[in-house]
């Protein structure tokens, strides 16, 4: 076995060399299509906008026509027709029809034709819709939308509601047989007062609308400017990539591949040769029949013999497989991706009747000789022991892990405390889970969706890190990673909600681990003599307490927390983990973001040690409050406002106007955090979300006070009804 194994890389470097080219073909193709796609669209904009100008010039022109034809009438109406019609030198007001010249009576046909052709356009500028232009062709309209060209196409609309019966009335008289003067005088007079204003409406409404036309062909050349300078530059960046490319390929391509042995001796790998035809070479290591459980295989179809130790479906995917690896399509550094036989398990005889169940582990390397695949080195592995040991190792890790921590923490947990978190969390994984089955199609109803099961997420976190889950603490974190993952994405779809289903279900498994636990140890507790169990020594003022301890803790701080009420019998059942949930929020905010280090307390004549305030008391019959007040440095408000600015919320202009009490509104923004760093206790900004959502759950009310290096303090007042 002196031949030599090549691993060739030619026919990749032929394949890839040319990817940017294609890459930068790609999006000079897209950019000519997007800068087409633009130009059709802001052309026919143009276009219909044009039109629309047009259409309002004719109207200019148009009334322009009615009033000269409506001053000719009645100017030959005073001076001639009614005179001559004088009876007794009393004015007639009646003239017969007849009596009138055909040409008078065709202007008045013409001034109603041309009234009609004016309401037209006009209702076709308001509502849109079809309409012949002058050249009788047929053009669509789309309505006025800007607020300012609608005002002057309304006002013209005003003076037109009532101008257009006087001249469309034409038809009553003729039914009558006469015409009144009264009628020809009222309509001059409306003409006179009106026509002038109408007309000025009109020119108005033009000219917004080829100032739209400008701003239109403006931005329309400012893109095709841009696409132009992108294309050139696209252009520029595909001649030299591709140069570059190429050199690099065409030295890949002339370089030579080290030789190796065409068989590597090993002791504990079984080695063998396939030929072109899968026939196992008769070479082949000692080991071999050991590690596959079959005897002879010199000669044999490598078919043959995987089929006895895999399943029919592993092998159909096996066959595939192994057709490939004389394949020149399939490069080198394909085949170990593809290998279906990685670590694969299989039915193995031991020689005496009986088969066991091992894992093994085939590599495949091809023989070259020149540019020809002479033969396929095949090595197989019995990783038995070494998954097996993994696996244990894995489960037994897990389980203790998880197991120890759970034990602790039941066993130093009081029981109410503790099954009103089974209870608690229970409803809040049946909340996510009715969310995450509830279908949502817009962007932003699952944006929504997103944030309330964030919310949930979240104060399951809180609950369980003051009782000292650290397990369940970290499956939520993995949980608010997951979805801020989904909610950073510019698309956001259903599908991307797939994946927190496998999650929630580890949440819900490791419940259930609480669940029987706590069972377990309730069922074992020791009862005294008088049949009545051991009373427990936590209250609510032990949990805030260690929950603060713990925090602190975590964040090198150190605190004393004063709580009062929170054991007193002041809420409803159906307020108590609500308010729970408030305090945990904004215990966390207090000591996270309000308590300085020791260090910087010290240095500013306070005590090393935070002082926090967490207190619940009754106002009156109907009302309660919750209070949270720490000694710290007060709100950050110009951190605040650069959060502000960074987030694009407001400009820098903007924000520097706000107001303190402004500012302060603006930290229960969703995803806002002043957090340097994200961690357990802070820098994913939805605390402060939570606390507003629960606040207008209880129909409370936030008060924040806070002095600079003294003091925050956060006060909610609600009903207790």
């Amino acid at each position: 076995m002196a031949d030599k194994i090549n691993r060739k890389s030619s026919s990749a470097s032929g394949s890839y060399k040319y990817v940017s080219l294609i890459l930068f073909i790609v999006a000079f193709l897209i950019l000519l299509a997007s800068l087409s796609a633009a130009t059709y669209y802001y052309t026919n904009k143009i276009t219909q906008e044009t039109q629309k100008v047009a259409l309002v010039g004719e109207q200019a022109e148009i009334s322009q026509e009615i009033a000269r034809i409506a001053f000719s009438q009645e100017s030959y109406l005073t001076n001639e027709t009614f005179n001559r019609y004088k009876k007794d030198g009393v004015e007639v007001n009646k003239i017969p029809l007849e009596d009138f010249p055909q040409n008078t009576l065709f202007r008045r046909t013409e001034m109603k034709r041309l009234a009609d052709r004016y309401n037209e356009i006009l209702l076709r500028l308001e509502y849109g819709g079809e309409i012949a232009d002058r050249q009788g062709n047929i053009i669509d309209v789309t309505p006025v939308k800007f607020s300012s060209t609608r005002a002057n196409v309304e006002a013209a609309r005003r003076i037109w509601d009532y101008y257009y019966p006087l001249m469309t009335d034409f038809d009553l008289e003729a039914e009558t047989g006469y015409l009144t003067r009264d009628y020809a005088t009222y309509l001059m007079d409306y003409t006179r007062q009106y026509n002038r204003t109408l007309q000025r409406d009109t020119a108005r409404v033009s000219e917004l609308i080829q100032e739209y036309v400008d701003r239109l062909q403006k931005q329309l050349n400012q893109i095709q400017i841009a696409g132009v300078v992108l294309a050139l530059i696209l252009f520029l960046l595909m001649i030299f990539g591709t140069l570059r490319s190429l050199v690099a390929g065409d030295r890949k391509l002339a370089e030579q591949r080290r030789e190796t042995n065409q068989i590597m001796q090993t002791i504990n790998e079984g080695l063998f040769l396939v030929d072109k035809n899968l026939n196992i070479g008769n070479e082949y290591s000692s080991h071999l029949e050991e590690i596959i459980g079959q005897r002879n295989i010199g000669g044999k179809k490598l078919n043959d013999v995987l089929s006895k130790m895999v399943s029919s479906e592993d092998m159909e995917t096996a066959d595939v497989f192994i057709e490939q690896l004389y394949s020149e399509h399939v490069v080198e550094e394909l085949i170990s991706d593809l290998n279906p036989l990685n670590r694969i398990e299989v039915k193995i005889d031991d020689f005496s009747g009986y088969f066991t169940t091992r894992y093994l582990d085939f590599k495949f390397s091809r023989v070259y000789r020149g540019d020809t695949i002479e033969k396929v080195l095949a090595s197989v592995s019995d990783v038995t022991d070494e998954v097996l040991r993994e696996e244990r190792a894995e489960e037994e890790r897990e389980q203790n892990s998880r197991q120890v921590e759970m034990l602790g923490a039941v066993l130093n947990v009081d029981q109410r405390m503790l099954e009103n978190f089974i209870d608690s969390t229970k409803r809040r994984i049946d909340e996510i889970n009715n969310e995450l089955r509830r279908p949502e199609k817009t962007k932003s109803a699952l944006q929504n969706k997103a944030r309330k099961i964030y919310r949930e997420v979240h104060s399951m976190k809180g609950e369980a890190s003051a009782l000292k889950l650290d397990s369940f603490v970290a499956q939520c974190e993995d949980f608010e990673s997951k979805i801020k993952e989904v909610q950073d994405r510019p698309n956001i779809s259903g599908n991307d909600f797939l994946g927190m289903t496998v999650i929630l279900d580890e949440m819900v498994s490791l419940t259930e681990v609480i669940d029987r636990l706590n069972a377990r140890i309730t069922s074992a507790r020791v009862v005294s003599d008088d049949g009545e169990g051991v009373a427990s020594i936590n209250t609510m003022h032990t949990y805030y307490t260690n929950f603060a301890k713990d925090i602190a803790e975590r964040n090198s701080k150190e605190v004393v927390l004063l709580c009062a009420g929170m054991d007193d019998d002041i809420l409803p059942e159906d307020k108590k983990e609500i308010i729970q949930d408030i305090a945990v929020q904004m215990l966390r905010n207090a000591i996270v973001h309000g308590i300085e280090r020791p260090l910087i307390r010290e240095r500013a004549g306070k005590r090393e040690a935070g002082k926090i305030q967490l207190i619940l008391s009754r106002l009156d019959a109907n009302n309660a409050e919750l209070m949270v007040e720490d000694d710290g440095a007060g709100l950050d408000f110009e951190a605040i406002r650069a959060k502000l600015v960074e987030r694009g919320t407001c400009s820098a202009e903007n924000a520097a106007k706000l107001s303190k009490r402004e500012l302060a509104e603006h930290m229960f923004d969703s995803g806002l955090s002043t957090a340097k760093e994200q961690g357990q206790d802070a820098g994913r900004g939805v605390g402060m979300d939570i606390i507003r959502e629960y606040i207008r759950t209880l129909n409370g009310k936030l008060k924040v006070a806070s002095v600079p290096k003294q003091y925050t303090r956060f006060s909610v007042v609600f009903p207790l009804k």
